[in-house]
């Protein structure tokens, strides 16, 4: 007799070439990449956490918004953050938090 258990499946897709992807080379290259795909309606009006993934070259792999919350704070569930990072096979991470207030 078989045991039935679930299926785990992992995936990431690229929609881009990594070719084109941004590299982040300083601060500055981070801080601009992370405003120019933040709503900027959005981003005085409650706090949001975001994950910048790279590759060994440090070129962008993606940015994923992890947490949304309110005007003073926003949760962050570590194992969903890691979890993110290992699926996509990141080798390092950027963590964006704001502050609206």
């Amino acid at each position: 007799m078989k045991v039935q258990v679930n299926e785990i499946k992992i995936s990431y897709r690229e929609k881009i070439g990594i070719a084109q992807s941004p590299t982040i080379k300083s601060s500055r290259d981070a801080a601009t990449l992370i405003y120019k795909n933040w709503d900027e309606n959005t981003i005085a009006l409650y706090e949001s956490f975001k994950v910048v993934l790279l590759n060994n070259s440090n070129k962008t792999k993606g940015i994923y918004p992890l947490s949304s919350g309110s005007i003073t704070g926003t949760l962050v569930d570590i194992r969903i953050l890691f979890a993110i990072i290992l699926k996509t096979l990141s080798v390092g991470v950027i963590l964006v938090h704001n502050h609206p207030s």
